[in-house]
């Protein structure tokens, strides 16, 4: 099958398993992942195959930076040493813990391809547990933690497995300092090259915004083609692409460009949300079209031996987890190192958590793909097959035995909540609506005329509606909501009354294409207006 036509189909795979998810009793990636499975059945779609470096090329960093670019920095301050622990301490544990373990089960694989499985099965992927627990009461801490511990345990995992795969391929042995000071020197090379890239890309969008080029689609391209730019530079000076893209992304989405519309800023929003499912979606669609080959591959082992090991590796996965975040919490509230929980100490519930939500997903599919055919001798790479299918059992596994089970367990768990983000929230919506009133008063004291004074006394009213709804008491709050919820129903139906009438015009001729379009794309931004919730304004 050629590009194109496969192109399509796993597109059409991934908007049907989306499609389909909601009558499934499990979360959207596993459900991919069968679909793709199924699909490998059918004519033409029984031989994918993939370029391992053209895939992590296109996919790993506008799914890196999709999810770098929407981390709250000022979060990711806050839970840096939890983060640094897990992202730095149980990379190198898991590697090492990994590599030797493995190494001894399978004598025939050599060290260092069992510390490039160590590296490739270290990385947890964020989308794959969001995906999972989407509008489930997860702290927020929790939260935090995963996300922004997936995205540096990509950019350490992905260091420690070029610089495996590199003594593999060459058939080298390990130097703990020559690995120290790559590591040192392809992780500091990547956060300066990402950091360089980003403010290279912000200026160049504000110099367009500053001479009136502020173009929706000129301005979302660009920060498309960051992520890129960041990955080939960083890669054309051998340094960590993947930690240049987490640094860009991470930048990009702190430092807004001065002056950018507000269409451009919703453009952006849509077109990375599209960009993130649709591409994590394909990875998912496509790890299922390859556990044929995958089993296939490894035919030649006993198939009980093979399920013991992918087991026992998923097995091993979760004890270092759980124990060095069990561990690592203790040793920080012992030694108050940067300890920021409850004074009692570690929460059980939330470590708990954190220690489950271990998904693994495309980083370490692409990854595992990634791994070359051939040593640098010309010699096919040391037990690939299995490096290749290892991965892949754990990615599923981690979805099946970790995923599935993590929404029931977090209903059961009920970890206490985090109500900060809702606090400051709150603050600053009241903040808001009080700005608000001082610039309507402001200008209301320069005019005299009486419609004037009636449209600014109906803008206060409003605001002070939604202080009402943020600081008046609960029965007060209660009235007000339900006076909005009202007017909106209002609104809502008259909305649909023109549209109505609208399609009846364009059916009848009266107006075309064209005027159609316009006067929908009006209902629409006043129905999203009308739509939203009485408590966020």
């Amino acid at each position: 099958m050629h590009t194109i036509e496969l192109t399509i189909v796993l597109l059409i795979l991934t908007g049907l398993g989306g499609a389909l998810v909601r009558w499934a009793r499990m979360g959207l990636p596993i459900f991919l992942v069968v679909i793709g499975a199924a699909a490998s059945l059918l004519p033409g779609l029984d031989r994918v195959s993939i370029d391992p470096q053209l895939f992590l090329l296109l996919f790993i960093p506008p799914l890196l930076f999709a999810d770098a670019r929407v981390l709250p920095r000022r979060d990711l301050l806050q839970v840096l040493r939890p983060v640094l622990l897990l992202a730095l301490g149980l990379v190198v544990l898991t590697v090492v813990v990994v590599g030797y373990t493995l190494h001894w089960l399978v004598p025939s694989m050599p060290l260092a391809v069992a510390f490039t499985l160590g590296a490739i099965v270290t990385p947890t992927d964020a989308v794959a547990t969001v995906a999972t627990t989407a509008g489930l009461p997860l702290p927020n801490r929790v939260s935090h933690i995963i996300n922004a511990e997936s995205l540096l345990n990509d950019a350490t995992g992905l260091v420690a497995f070029k610089l495996a795969v590199a003594a593999a391929a060459a058939a080298a042995g390990f130097s703990t300092t020559d690995v120290a000071v790559n590591f040192l020197l392809m992780s500091g090379g990547g956060v300066c090259v990402g950091y360089v890239i980003q403010w290279l890309g912000r200026q160049l969008r504000q110099r367009l915004v500053d001479i009136g080029v502020d173009d929706p689609v000129l301005q979302t391209l660009l920060t498309v083609l960051i992520p890129y730019a960041a990955y080939l530079a960083a890669e054309s000076l051998q340094v960590s692409g993947i930690l240049a893209v987490v640094i860009a992304g991470l930048w990009t989405g702190g430092k807004e460009v001065r002056g950018l519309s507000a269409e451009s800023r919703r453009h952006a929003r849509e077109v990375w949300r599209m960009i993130s499912y649709v591409f994590n979606g394909l990875v998912f669609v496509l790890l299922g079209l390859q556990l044929r080959h995958m089993l296939a591959a490894v035919g030649h082992y006993d198939a009980a031996w093979l399920a013991g090991l992918a087991f026992g590796l998923w097995a091993l996965l979760m004890a270092l987890r759980l124990s060095w975040v069990w561990l690592s919490a203790h040793v920080r509230f012992r030694l108050q190192w940067g300890w920021a929980g409850a004074r009692s100490g570690p929460d059980g519930r939330r470590m708990f958590l954190v220690g489950w939500a271990a998904v693994r997903g495309s980083v370490t599919l692409a990854t595992a793909l990634s791994v070359p055919l051939l040593t640098t001798a010309g010699l096919p790479f040391p037990q690939r097959d299995l490096v290749v299918f290892l991965a892949a059992a754990t990615i599923v596994l981690t979805l099946a035995l970790n995923g599935i089970p993590l929404p029931w367990l977090i209903r059961k768990l009920q970890p206490p909540a985090d109500d900060e983000d809702a606090r400051e929230e709150n603050a600053a919506r009241v903040a808001l609506a009080r700005a608000g009133i001082a610039a309507v008063q402001s200008v209301l004291a320069q005019r005299a005329d009486d419609q004037g004074r009636d449209f600014a006394e109906q803008l206060i009213h409003r605001y002070e509606g939604k202080i009402t709804l943020r600081e008046g008491d609960a029965a007060a709050a209660a009235v007000k909501a339900e006076h909005i919820s009202g007017a909106r129903r209002l609104r809502l139906a008259g909305i649909q009354a023109e549209r109505d009438c609208l399609h009846r015009l364009h059916a009848q001729t009266v107006i075309n294409d064209e005027t159609l379009r316009l006067l929908e794309e009006e209902l629409d931004e006043r129905e999203m207006l009308s739509s939203a919730d009485a408590l966020r304004g």
